[in-house]
């Protein structure tokens, strides 16, 4: 008898002993066909003897924590108790553009130290009549519209509108949250 004829028995006898087939036991390649409006996975198995799967959910292993995939993507798809109908996918081997990272439900984007904030502009208006005064004023971002401060009095030889920027920077965050 060959060692592979002997391997194939026992590989044969192993798999009759077993209460789901053998190779629902094991982690697959696979790759992202679509991913439908619940979040869920149509998949393209590498492996040529397993069927391609719809409607695969994905186990991140986080609550609150989803991800929209992109067609292409590649991830492991795993079995829970060997069982064929319960199929989940997981641990992924792509680049991390292909995958976006939803927290909690959230819709914006999420900052990280460093980054630049805009936290509206300062107005300094001034006139001369009835009296010279400047007005300062404060628009908050994406805002037309501002809101007076106050009022001093000045020395100005005209009428003047000087809009300054207020920028900033992120300076702390979350530790156990990196990005």
């Amino acid at each position: 008898m060959t060692a592979t004829r002997e391997k194939e028995i026992l590989r044969r006898i192993v798999a009759q002993a077993l209460p789901v087939p053998l190779q629902y036991l094991a982690s697959h390649d696979a790759t992202v066909v679509a991913q439908g409006a619940d979040g869920t996975l149509d998949l393209r198995l590498d492996a040529a003897d397993m069927p391609g799967l719809s409607g695969v959910p994905i186990w991140l292993g986080l609550p609150g924590i989803r991800v929209e995939v992109a067609k292409g993507a590649r991830v492991k798809v795993g079995f829970s108790e060997g069982d064929p109908a319960k199929p989940f996918a997981g641990l992924w081997e792509t680049d991390a553009a292909m995958i976006r990272i939803v927290l909690g439900g959230g819709t914006k984007a999420v900052a990280r130290v460093d980054d630049s904030t805009d936290s509206g502009t300062l107005v300094l208006r001034t006139v001369t009549e009835p009296a010279a005064l400047c007005t300062i004023e404060w628009k908050p971002p994406g805002s037309a519209v501002a809101v007076v401060l106050g009022t001093i009095g000045v020395q100005v030889s005209g009428p003047s509108v000087v809009e300054i920027p207020i920028r900033g920077i992120i300076t702390s965050g979350l530790a156990s949250l990196l990005g």
